[in-house]
């Protein structure tokens, strides 16, 4: 395994603390921040700007609504979306949202800079 896997895992256990998964689960490399770890946009851009500052990563091109739409959503609107979800594909996607993984950190670390897909 190399040192920015390891350096990344390090420092997600660091944010996930406390949490309610415990700390020796095993983290992977296509785990999501919003499905996986359970971290709100508002955390998720907490934890974005220590890791970018901690790993000197550009993150210009990142936009936390582009990988959880909800981001950018009222409350009201979040709750609508849900009750259409099971019926709507729209509703669905709203809320789905695109992957936000440990491996595109890791791939952004090497890089030294966040390229939107």
């Amino acid at each position: 395994m190399n040192d920015t896997w390891l350096d990344l895992a390090r420092f997600i256990r660091e944010m996930r603390t406390p949490a309610g998964l415990p700390l020796d689960d095993k983290l992977t490399r296509d785990m999501d921040l919003y499905h996986d770890l359970d971290w709100e946009p508002a955390k998720i851009v907490e934890v974005m700007q220590a890791w970018a500052d901690r790993f000197h990563v550009d993150l210009r091109d990142f936009d936390v609504a582009y990988h959880v739409p909800s981001a950018n959503m009222r409350k009201r609107d979040i709750v609508v979306a849900a009750l259409k979800s099971p019926f709507s594909a729209s509703a669905r996607e709203l809320l789905g949202g695109r992957s936000l993984t440990l491996g595109m950190l890791e791939e952004a670390m090497t890089r030294g800079v966040w390229k939107q897909d």
